[in-house]
């Protein structure tokens, strides 16, 4: 039985680190500095999210075969 929550949350999961990685990406070249390194955690942030929410869509997703 598949886990409509856990499927849509993988999805908007998904979507949402692709946005914050965009968002990110738009402000690295406006600014251009990272003094503290903080871009590096916000990627980190933003892979971690986008690969989680595959992992959760995807699981539920393999059920159907």
């Amino acid at each position: 039985m598949i886990n409509f929550g856990n499927s849509v949350l993988g999805f908007l999961m998904f979507v949402s680190g692709i946005l914050f990685l965009i968002y990110t990406i738009k402000s690295q070249k406006k600014d251009g500095k990272d003094i503290f390194g903080n871009l590096i955690k916000m990627y980190f942030g933003a892979i971690g999210l986008i690969l989680f929410g595959l992992y959760l869509f995807l699981k539920e997703l393999s059920k159907l075969w």
